[in-house]
């Protein structure tokens, strides 16, 4: 017999303690399979109406064009890269630039860790909270309660679900954890940016696993024998081009976005 969650009305075969898709504790029951006025159905393509999405910009012109024109609400982007490349500074930098408020969810690194970093690179937006919690479904409950226009997670391999029982970092819980963030991001209409590590020979199948399940990737490089230099590139977009590619310059100050003009000088033979 299927179980449905009373909650969010999803059917699953198996039983759960909480559901795989909303999160919410206790809610499956046992029921008939039954049809309901939130099921989908299908639609004759002319009546399919275009809605358009009003996209939201950092005001970084470089990386506002990678996207495609800036974030598009409830989406969700991965962002990749090996130790060291600045995956966290770059978040935090493009939290600075975006005018909406920001949940920062760190699984490795300490508040106050997070608070030298935000003094470092001149952040101190009051509408840029942190929070340092590994549990997706407090984490949820967390954005429910603040309702963040962005949630950032870092990184994917450090958050667990109750619902798994394997390891955090673990290949089932990565894909159970993404699910659930990517369906709540859907339904809230939050942008999700989840930050994953790779090795520096680029081998933890981790993040590569959860690929397909988002919206966008971005690839944050070391150049080779260029300490200070770094390549953010899209190797998916389902909002817009994977052509276009941001040369950025580690300094004191944190990453600084090259003009392209620039980018190719700098670039060398």
């Amino acid at each position: 017999m299927p179980y449905i969650c009373s909650k969010c009305l999803q059917v699953h075969p198996l039983f759960h303690l909480s559901c795989p898709d909303c999160g919410a504790w206790n809610s499956i029951q046992n029921q008939a399979t039954r049809f309901s006025h939130v099921d989908a159905h299908p639609v004759a393509l002319p009546n399919i109406v275009l809605s358009t999405v009003p996209r939201t910009k950092t005001t970084i012109e470089q990386f506002d064009t990678l996207l495609g024109g800036g974030f598009v609400p409830g989406s969700s982007i991965l962002l990749i890269g090996a130790p060291g490349a600045g995956k966290s500074t770059l978040v935090m930098q493009l939290l600075k630039k975006i005018r909406l408020s920001s949940l920062y969810v760190s699984g490795e690194e300490s508040l106050q860790h997070l608070k030298l970093r935000a003094d470092r690179l001149k952040i101190n937006s009051p509408g840029l909270l942190f929070l340092f919690e590994t549990n997706v479904n407090k984490i949820l409950s967390h954005v429910e309660r603040c309702r963040p226009g962005i949630l950032v997670i870092d990184s994917i391999q450090t958050v667990y679900t109750d619902v798994s029982g394997s390891l955090p970092g673990g290949p089932a819980q990565i894909r159970k954890c993404c699910y659930i963030l990517r369906r709540a991001a859907q339904q809230t209409g939050f942008i999700l940016v989840l930050v994953g590590q790779v090795t520096k020979g680029e081998k933890a199948a981790g993040p590569k696993m959860i690929e397909h399940a988002v919206d966008v990737v971005l690839y944050l490089a070391m150049e080779e024998g260029r300490t200070t230099m770094r390549a953010l590139s899209a190797s998916k977009n389902r909002f817009g081009s994977t052509t276009p590619r941001c040369m950025l310059r580690m300094d004191k100050s944190g990453l600084v976005f090259l003009p392209a003009a620039s980018a190719r000088r700098d670039e060398g033979p």
